[in-house]
């Protein structure tokens, strides 16, 4: 229960694989597998206290300051949380951008596409980024992994297209959902938006239900069970 203890790595002996009906059936080969963190390996040989601060996160976090304009420092919680969100979801997104999943509307790509969603979210309501801005911090990230992860150097261009076009696209949707949910709030005095007010918003510009959820409790609303 204390946040200073973390767990940095764990062991997994392999022995036995389940057969579908409920049975183990031992292993050819019985190995030891040792699955550690790399960013929490780093913070503890690094000496600081979050994942955030060592130098896998600092380089991105430096290039979002000067971006935001707003400093890193602990004591405005939500630019904080939001500069955090961006470097952590950069670096998710470009990974499996490089390992050849694109974004999409379904499957993994869809995955992709919410995790760079959030992103850009928290940069436009946080941080003042009104225009494609995490496209830009992809050339930070292949000059710090780049060698241990070439993938990155070989796909950057690529990688900085299809952020870049997926910001254009959610950017626009993000400002008119957030113009029509707050009409909303402001229209209805009541704590709960209804269900049908974010089918409306979903089923024209495809506004998504859980980041109206999220900005409706920000304005101290919540939702009623969407009805679809």
């Amino acid at each position: 229960g204390n946040p200073q203890v973390i767990e940095i790595g764990n062991n997994v002996f392999r022995q036995f694989n389940r057969i579908a009906e409920g049975s183990l059936e031992p292993l050819p080969a019985r190995h030891v597998d040792t699955g550690m963190g790399f960013e929490r390996l780093c913070m503890v040989l690094q000496g600081v206290q979050s994942n955030y601060d060592t130098d896998v996160f600092t380089p991105i976090i430096r290039r979002l300051e000067v971006l935001s304009g707003q400093a890193y420092s602990g004591t405005d919680k939500k630019s904080d949380i939001a500069i955090r969100v961006v470097a952590d979801h950069l670096r998710a997104v470009s990974f499996a951008i490089a390992d050849g999943q694109l974004p999409s509307s379904s499957g993994a790509g869809y995955v992709i596409r919410r995790i760079l969603r959030r992103a850009v979210r928290y940069g436009y309501s946080f941080l003042g980024q009104k225009e494609p801005f995490i496209c830009t911090l992809v050339d930070v990230l292949s000059a710090e992994m780049g060698d241990a992860f070439p993938e990155l150097r070989k796909s950057q261009q690529l990688i900085s297209r299809v952020i870049r076009e997926e910001e254009e696209g959610f950017l626009r949707t993000l400002e008119k959902g957030i113009t029509l949910l707050d009409e909303v709030i402001v229209r209805e005095s009541g704590e709960v938006i209804a269900g049908s007010t974010v089918f409306e918003l979903y089923a024209p510009i495809g506004f998504p239900a859980d980041l109206t959820a999220l900005i409706a409790s920000e304005r101290g609303k919540r939702l009623d069970q969407p009805g679809f």
